[in-house]
């Protein structure tokens, strides 16, 4: 009779702790998927080499190995062993839960806390067609825009002063329109600097055309429901259905802003698609100007906290490069990389912004083949001015000084459009 409660007991301790241990699996699993559902979350888990993410993946297997360790065991005379397996598997599957449900309400419950500031910002609505007011002052440029990527807002490794003189030069150059290529803030939930962020913006550059992309930073833990808060109110729409990548139409040129926080991991079937239908049936009489937080080629170097190169990026290239060749691309403006860069290949210009008052990458152990010219440790932003002949490039220091000029004639005769022979540089 001792032996069959005995029994009774360990088949109902065993059991105890597999349900306790299939909670803590699933809790974690709840927490995982809803975290790489995230903009950006896979990108980082890629990206980041820190151990903490594979943990985060891998602790929900903890108690159930533990309480299969603990099954063998229980064929030995003694039954401690077994006994303090399972004691483990508890304790494992408590804390896991734990751990779980605090991260997934975290993710859930930060960006969704706190209220941003009302501010005065002029954001562009991506599906509403743009008309130049440069134009009529000169009679010449037909489309003004500025360029700034990397401001990160919310870290002291900034310089705030660079920061304010971009926006004020910027400002001052009267754009039709600002692209802000990403990593606005350095961490996407914290409220506090998104608020930062806005506080500026509207106090130095009010009336500025203002259109926001998102970056790596933006997105972290959610963020992205405060970039859409901040920058994309419910009533903007775009031709992709999406407020991370869209096409816009300014009359003058194709302007085409595309999700790519880290790399390829959201560019999908449906945005690739999407991308494809857009530049084959773009103008060949206009621009055709592709805007990126990410880069695609660039010099950089080989960062001790990741595994992956910092420079010509091995995945932007081949997934996004031969559509832009293909259907001639003729300018693409990135951030993402912290330096000031002007790049050529295939008959594409690249241009590196990622400049915009964060703390400057390192000297370049790399040098891009396709680098014309780089700035390192120079804080800035580009202005490109459009005209019926030409586009023109001026990459601006702080200070609004001209540090690099680069101007190319567009006419269609230029263009290689759908041709698989274009240029090589």
């Amino acid at each position: 009779m001792a032996v069959f409660r005995n029994g009774n007991g360990i088949a109902w301790a065993r059991r105890r702790a597999l349900i306790w241990a299939l909670f803590a699996l699933a809790f974690c699993a709840a927490m995982n998927i809803y975290h790489y559902s995230l903009q950006g979350a896979w990108g980082l888990y890629l990206w980041d080499k820190t151990w903490l993410f594979r943990i985060l993946i891998l602790m929900g297997l903890l108690p159930l190995g533990l309480l299969i360790l603990s099954f063998p065991l229980e064929k030995l005379k003694t039954k401690a062993l077994a006994k303090l397996l399972r004691g483990f598997s508890l304790v494992a599957s408590f804390l896991v839960s734990l751990t779980s449900l605090g991260i997934l309400a975290f993710l859930i419950v930060t960006p969704r806390m706190g209220s941003l500031r009302q501010v005065q910002l002029n954001l562009i609505d991506p599906s509403i067609k743009l008309e130049s007011s440069a134009g009529a002052e000169d009679g010449k440029t037909l489309l003004r825009l500025s360029v700034g990527s990397d401001a990160h807002w919310g870290t002291d490794k900034t310089d705030p002063n660079a920061r304010s003189n971009i926006l004020a030069s910027i400002a001052e150059h009267r754009p039709d329109i600002f692209f802000l290529l990403g990593d606005t803030v350095e961490t996407g939930s914290s409220v506090s600097q998104w608020n930062a962020a806005l506080a500026d913006l509207s106090a130095i550059a009010p009336r500025v055309p203002l259109r926001p992309l998102m970056g790596n930073h933006d997105a972290l833990f959610g963020g992205q429901y405060l970039y859409k808060k901040a920058f994309f109110p419910r009533e903007f729409s775009s031709d992709s259905g999406s407020p991370y990548y869209y096409s816009m139409d300014t009359g003058a040129a194709t302007l085409v802003a595309l999700n790519l926080p880290w790399g390829t991991e959201n560019f999908g079937r449906k945005q690739k698609t999407w991308l494809e239908s857009v530049l084959s049936a773009a103008d060949p009489l206009k621009p055709l100007i592709v805007f990126s937080h990410s880069f695609f080629y660039a010099s950089g170097y080989d960062d001790p906290k990741l595994d992956k190169p910092w420079y010509d990026h091995y995945k932007n290239i081949p997934a996004l490069t031969p559509l832009f060749e293909r259907y001639g691309v003729d300018l693409v403006v990135s951030g993402h990389n912290h330096y000031m860069e002007y790049l050529e290949k295939n008959g594409v210009r690249y241009a590196v912004v990622g400049a915009m008052g964060s703390k400057s990458d390192p000297e370049p152990e790399y040098i891009s083949p396709a680098s014309k010219w780089i700035a390192v440790a120079t804080f800035g932003h580009l202005n490109i001015d459009i005209t019926s002949n030409d586009v023109m490039l001026e990459f601006k220091d702080q200070l609004g000084k001209t540090l690099r000029e680069e101007r190319f004639p567009y006419t269609p005769s230029l263009r290689s459009g759908n041709d698989e022979t274009s240029p090589q540089t």
